[in-house]
């Protein structure tokens, strides 16, 4: 009889906005006591609904048709039970089944007036918080990863729960490394690679989603957002300084000296 009021308050945790994103994070008995919490909730709304109800003349034809319907699909617990007893199991049944019912409609109301924005921002990490907010403002965001190497981009998507690893993903604008003493050098300037493919009358000559990097979020050591304006207060001139440094060394002119044999 629970199972049925269990799978309502998992239903009901799992699509709600503001609880579905941190559902899906977790498993075991946490999900488990998660979804029995919401289950006793909903068979305690169906219970105390079931008999208001019951007043209802019409209602109460409807519940007693019920009744009926469901007793003979009980399993006896006794050689003979008594009918009373059944028909209070069946009474069980009825409202746990009007619990399951609850949590999915419950979970659909609440959805029309929770902005999906707000509840993800309240059950996300903080990674994916920020990730968010930057993705909002259309701002950079700056990744160190474990290897050393950095990454500047525009946040396309964020962690999706349902996929393991974690993966994030991002539209590079720059990319560099972190030297020993953990100062970043920019080496790579992908904006200036992007602006190159568009034809001359604006139209970009390739999709830039070839372009995009899937990065796994276990893989990232720091991340904030990206300013480039006040970057430039600390690094003035750094564009110019990747584009030199990108630039093919000067020929250099060889000389060759032959010497004679005596």
């Amino acid at each position: 009889v629970f199972l049925l009021s269990l799978l309502g308050g998992y239903f009901f945790v799992y699509t709600w906005r503001l609880t579905a994103y941190s559902t899906q994070r977790v498993e075991g008995h946490h999900l488990y006591f998660r979804a029995a919490f919401c289950g006793v909730f909903f068979f305690a709304i169906a219970l105390l609904l079931r008999r208001l109800l019951l007043e209802n003349v019409t209602y109460a034809h409807f519940d007693a048709d019920l009744i009926k319907y469901v007793t003979p699909v009980l399993k006896d617990d006794s050689s003979t039970p008594r009918p009373v007893d059944q028909e209070h199991r069946a009474e069980w049944v009825v409202t746990a089944i009007y619990s399951l019912a609850i949590g999915p409609i419950c979970a659909f109301l609440l959805n029309l007036v929770t902005p999906r924005r707000w509840a993800a921002r309240r059950s996300v990490g903080p990674l994916d918080r920020m990730l968010m907010l930057a993705q909002e403002n259309r701002a950079p965001v700056l990744l160190t990863l474990n290897t050393g190497k950095v990454y500047i981009g525009l946040v396309v998507t964020i962690t999706d729960p349902a996929f393991d690893p974690p993966m994030m993903t991002i539209l590079p604008m720059f990319s560099g490394y972190r030297d020993d003493l953990g100062r970043m050098a920019l080496t790579t300037d992908y904006e200036s690679v992007y602006a190159s493919l568009t034809t001359p009358a604006g139209v970009a000559a390739t999709n830039l989603t070839q372009f995009y990097l899937i990065i796994r979020a276990d893989s990232i050591v720091s991340a904030n957002q990206f300013s480039p304006a006040l970057y430039a207060r600390f690094h003035p001139g750094w564009r110019q300084k990747i584009a030199l440094r990108n630039q093919p060394p000067e020929p250099q002119e060889m000389i060759v000296r032959l010497k004679k044999s005596p």
